[in-house]
């Protein structure tokens, strides 16, 4: 299990981006005979203010899912049907995109007004590592600014026995809603799971010898991730998370915005073991943490 995330310093009006244990992904489950439901509020204002580092204590003003950045984990196995619901709680209009489904943008996709309710079904028909997001007017600044959460879909009858966590990074420019600065400027923090280092000083569990298996979506939205651990080798990948994809020995891996991936790795010897960013100008804006082996 991750380590409860450290209280950061106060900032008026902020607060955590999301759950302390958000780098542990909900469990594999066996394909649901009946369709899975998964409701979502999309949110915006000044009450979304969170907290994208402890240090320097640095506040944002998000849009997002459920109040939280990155958004709730859907787990689903190849196969499962989905029956969606986005909730409109927020002051613009906002949208979904599930990368993992197949379904008519121009029927599914389509903007929500606020205080309305949009519903629909599809089906997860590929396993994989998926983003989802917010596809509003203008994209960039609501993906940017914090709409976008993660669905891993699990291939029928699951992966072998690991410990597993999920590690969603992305970007944060300016104070929030700074598009100018979107468009062209470099970002000023980029993270793992909402927030700059949070692991770093609350580092994630592992033991020697032990399969761990990473789920890694690269939320962006404009910077590729260079995935590493610095001390170790991953033994296996699959870019989207796709088994057919599945690939051998890497020491790094390409993730682009918008994209996902799975690597799986042991460690050899006890220690403190960084992942990074290997875009290192990235790396030292937060994308990095730390798993500690036991």
């Amino acid at each position: 299990m991750a380590a409860a995330s450290a209280s950061p310093a106060p900032v008026a009006g902020a607060h955590d981006p999301s759950p302390a244990d958000f780098a542990i992904p909900p469990v594999y489950q066996p394909a649901s005979a009946s369709p899975i439901a998964f409701d979502l509020t999309s949110n915006d204002g000044p009450d979304e203010t969170i907290l994208i580092s402890a240090s320097p204590a640095t506040a944002y003003r998000s849009m997002n899912f459920n109040h939280q950045v990155p958004a709730p984990v859907l787990r689903l196995t190849e196969g499962d049907s989905v029956h969606f619901r986005l909730t409109n709680e927020g002051q613009m209009p906002h949208s979904i995109d599930f990368h993992a489904a197949q379904t008519a943008w121009s029927t599914n996709y389509q903007e929500v007004a606020p205080g309305a309710s949009f519903s629909f079904d599809w089906k997860a028909s590929y396993p994989g590592v998926f983003m989802y997001h917010c596809g509003a007017a203008s994209v960039l600044m609501h993906m940017a600014d914090g709409m976008y959460g993660a669905v891993i879909v699990d291939p029928k009858g699951g992966r072998p026995t690991a410990r597993e966590y999920l590690l969603v990074q992305s970007e944060f420019y300016g104070s929030g809603g700074e598009y100018a600065k979107m468009l062209n400027n470099p970002p000023d923090f980029v993270v793992f799971n909402g927030q700059a280092n949070r692991y770093k000083t609350t580092p994630l569990a592992a033991s020697v010898g032990e399969l761990v298996r990473i789920f890694i979506v690269n939320a962006g939205p404009n910077s590729s991730s260079a995935f590493h651990v610095i001390g170790a080798l991953f033994s296996h990948y699959e870019a989207d998370g796709y088994p057919a994809n599945a690939m051998g020995m890497h020491q790094t891996i390409d993730v682009p915005p918008g994209s996902g991936a799975l690597v799986e790795l042991t460690f050899a010897e006890p220690g403190s073991y960084p992942f990074v960013t290997h875009k290192f100008s990235d790396a030292s804006k937060g994308a990095l943490g730390l798993f500690k082996v036991s």
